[in-house]
């Protein structure tokens, strides 16, 4: 539970008249909480990549500084965690908008060595703990909050927990007072791509006006060519002028063709812009609907001895595969076993132990990082005797909640032999989120059920 009265500091953060008004309020709550604390506020500026200006409170001021730092000079860890993410993909690079929603811990603790990089941002230049947080507006970053302490230890993740509502709060006010003039406020990403569609639509519709209108003078430049030729031709005449005229109009005609070629391409590259973003409206609304689902389906209520193999169940009926497991730490906590499975012997089931950092689902456990292969000879994870694919491509996700890893869920072998896609990715590791949390509640029920 949360320190801060919420309800409180959204009322505040609301009404506050401007970004800077945000800024106050929110380091003002944050030094509040703990006397030995001190925050400061970077902001990001995207098309430069760089950290452009920082805000400190100091009692009832707002100061600020101007900086220009690249990303690139903050710790590499940092800044592939925030800024640069990168993960075991077959593709070099990969960015989602919904990969980001249950991140499993959204925060970073540099260490000692890393103050250099850091110094201009720090509130205090001799701290003995420090904490970064992303303040971020879907998946645009906006900000970095940095705040530190002149105590060792001071950020733990209980303490950090009470800080990031405050930090989404925060957010989603300077998303409001930076957005407000730029674009029109809207409540879900589907309509932002409807509102990128309909704008392509009317590019569409004035280049087509153009072009059109580029025909009908090239035509009349042709038909006046046709009759220039003709007169040069009936009269005979070759003086220097009507030469020259011809010449011009010539040049303008060639001017007509290369303008209305350009009119033309436009046209296919707007075309194309449309096609690719209404595929990545369809492709948002199916994971939306999926997490619909996947809440609802939670929301019922099921006999604890049986939910695992239910959501067995239901994740294989919903990604359309024919084999699902759903592994969990054993009472070693060095190993893991299935818990429930789809499509798997159920002899052979039972008597399967994956030690943490062996084979596909160890090497997930142990990195708490997800995988999808394609093309299971491209993976270069070593396999064990116990992992028995007969597909190529597979997603295996960590089901880590508050920074404790409860097992791991593995999904192969479509029904229609394909391989799977990014957008199967994305709701893998959503269905692993909200998987990991009913989890994580259901073993907070069981030790307080066993201590009373």
């Amino acid at each position: 539970m949360s320190k801060f009265d919420l309800r409180d500091i959204s009322d505040r953060l609301t009404r506050s008249k401007d970004t800077e008004a945000v800024v106050f309020e929110f380091l003002g709550y944050l030094q509040a909480m703990r006397s030995d604390w001190r925050a400061a506020l970077a902001f990001y500026e995207v098309s430069r990549d760089m950290l452009v200006g920082v805000y400190q409170r100091e009692g009832t001021r707002l100061r600020r500084r101007d900086i220009a730092m690249p990303v690139d000079e903050l710790p590499s860890r940092l800044v592939r965690k925030f800024f640069h993410p990168s993960a075991f993909f077959n593709r070099a690079t990969r960015s989602t908008v919904l990969s980001q929603l249950f991140q499993t811990s959204p925060y970073y603790e540099p260490d000692a060595l890393e103050a250099p990089a850091l110094r201009l941002l720090t509130p205090i230049a001799n701290w003995r703990s420090c904490v970064c947080l992303p303040l971020a507006d879907r998946e645009d970053i906006l900000a970095m909050l940095v705040i530190t302490s002149d105590r060792q230890g001071s950020f733990g993740s209980r303490v950090v927990g009470e800080v990031i509502p405050v930090k989404s709060l925060a957010a989603l006010a300077l998303a409001q007072h930076l957005y407000r003039n730029t674009r029109p406020e809207a409540a879900t990403e589907p309509q932002h791509a409807r509102v990128a569609a309909a704008e392509f639509q009317e590019k569409i519709r004035q280049l087509n006006a153009q072009s059109e209108e580029l025909r009908e003078e090239n035509h009349i430049k042709a038909r006046r060519l046709e009759y220039l030729t003709k007169q040069l031709e009936q009269l005979d005449e070759h003086s220097s002028e009507y030469v020259q005229e011809l010449d011009r109009v010539k040049d303008t005609l060639f001017a007509l063709e290369e303008q209305s070629a350009a009119a033309t391409q436009h046209l296919s590259e707007a075309y194309a812009q449309l096609t690719q973003a209404q595929s990545r409206l369809a492709g948002t609304q199916r994971t939306v609907d999926f997490l619909k689902d996947a809440f609802q389906v939670l929301s019922q209520e099921h006999d604890e001895d049986e939910f695992a193999r239910t959501m067995v169940s239901w994740f294989s009926e919903q990604f359309g595969i024919e084999r699902c497991s759903l592994m969990v730490l054993d009472r070693s906590a060095e190993a893991l076993e299935i818990a429930a499975q789809r499509g798997i012997d159920p002899a052979v089931a039972g008597k399967v132990r994956v030690r943490i950092g062996q084979g596909i689902a160890g090497w997930v456990a142990h990195n708490r990082k997800p995988l999808f292969v394609r093309v299971r000879e491209e993976a270069e994870v070593p396999h064990t005797g116990q992992d028995a694919y007969n597909s190529d491509s597979f997603i295996s996700v960590p089901l880590v909640h508050n920074n404790r890893l409860g097992g791991v869920l593995n999904l192969s072998n479509r029904s229609d032999g394909e391989a799977f896609d990014e957008q199967d990715f994305d709701r893998a590791v959503l269905a692993g989120s909200v998987l990991a949390m009913v989890l994580a509640s259901q073993e907070r029920a069981r030790k307080a059920a066993t201590w009373s």
